[in-house]
């Protein structure tokens, strides 16, 4: 019996108006201050989450003013301000132009294709998820994920050999599909998150992406052979005929030859990934075959249809941005496929 009870036998509970009011005061302004502070959360997340959208446009808007400048210094200030032949100002012009135009077109492309959703039967469902939380050690798993995918076209698999899941997006991971923490999502094929674009170069862009790195590096090369070319003319060998206006030609240069650079090395290691069928992350980690064990060769099916892969069959589409690639990202031929077409590696 509690003491409660022994100093009031009747059980007949005692109120007391001025507790009770002040307790519910005291419930009311602290329901109100957790409010308070969940609106603030979620605000100063918010604020959080619109401030690194900003941060992760700066790259593209330093492309886009360094091509407001590059565009003054060809166009107003080497060819119209000082450019005698008209005839060679107008090819130059007509040159430049085109590749401008392929390389806005390229990029506008590169950074605005998205990856499409993976499908829903890659999903896991809710009864398996929960199966799969509870799971006591890898076998369990394995058997659990291996039930799960049993049904779908898996030849990758994870170091353990278990089927590759995602954790965060609740779904088995499809050959080559990697989840981005940027994007927040499952990437078919996903090659890297470049910050240039602002976007995953996947499946969907792989094509524009490179088609982007060839007409930056013809664009940036133009500029920097022209800007050469005038400095030449202007200087000769004899450095005393330099003057101001040869000078203001040296800044554009050097940017011109800071982003040749850059721009003919990532093409050029790109083209040694497309020739041999390789992402960008599957030349750092090796994938894991479920027949075959782990090796970066698996894809490579020889280079021409390597090219074809990515740039598909219409050889008249090739140089333009428009979607040609094989496939559908979900599968991919490999070299364990049998004669008549089959997968003979599978996840279970």
């Amino acid at each position: 019996m509690s003491r409660r009870m022994i100093d009031n036998p009747s059980g007949v509970l005692q109120t007391n108006p001025v507790p009770i009011v002040a307790q519910l005061a005291m419930e009311y302004l602290t329901e109100n201050s957790e409010d308070e502070y969940r609106q603030r959360r979620s605000g100063s997340a918010t604020c959080c989450s619109a401030f690194d959208s900003f941060l992760r446009w700066i790259p593209v808007i330093f492309i886009g003013a360094v091509l407001v400048y590059s565009y003054y210094v060809y166009v107003w200030h080497l060819c119209l301000h000082k450019m005698p032949n008209a005839a060679l100002m107008g090819a130059l012009l007509l040159w430049y132009h085109l590749l401008l135009l392929m390389f806005l077109w390229t990029y506008w492309r590169t950074l605005r294709t998205k990856c499409r959703p993976i499908p829903d039967e890659w999903s896991i469902p809710e009864a398996d998820w929960v199966r799969l939380q509870r799971a006591d050690g890898l076998e369990e798993r394995r058997s659990i994920l291996a039930a799960i995918g049993r049904a779908l076209p898996i030849t990758v698999c994870d170091q353990n050999g278990v089927v590759r899941y995602c954790v965060h997006c609740r779904l088995i991971k499809p050959d080559r599909a990697h989840h981005c923490r940027i994007c927040g999502c499952c990437i078919l094929k996903m090659d890297h998150h470049c910050p240039w674009v602002n976007n995953c170069v996947n499946f969907h862009n792989y094509k524009f992406f490179l088609l982007f790195l060839a007409y930056s590096s013809l664009y940036c090369l133009d500029i920097l052979v022209t800007l050469m070319l005038d400095l030449h003319q202007a200087w000769g060998i004899d450095f005393d005929n330099v003057d101001m206006d040869s000078l203001l030609t040296i800044i554009p240069m050097i940017f011109a030859l800071i982003f040749t650079t850059a721009a003919l090395i990532m093409l050029g290691m790109h083209i040694y990934f497309v020739l041999l069928n390789r992402t960008t992350m599957e030349s750092a980690y090796s994938p894991t075959f479920c027949a075959g064990g782990r090796t970066r060769k698996a894809f490579d099916l020889g280079c021409c249809e390597n090219l074809r892969e990515v740039f598909g069959d219409r050889w008249y589409l090739w140089p333009l941005p428009i979607y040609s690639s094989r496939g559908d990202g979900l599968t991919f031929s490999t070299s364990y496929e049998s004669r008549d077409g089959s997968i003979s590696s599978t996840a279970v």
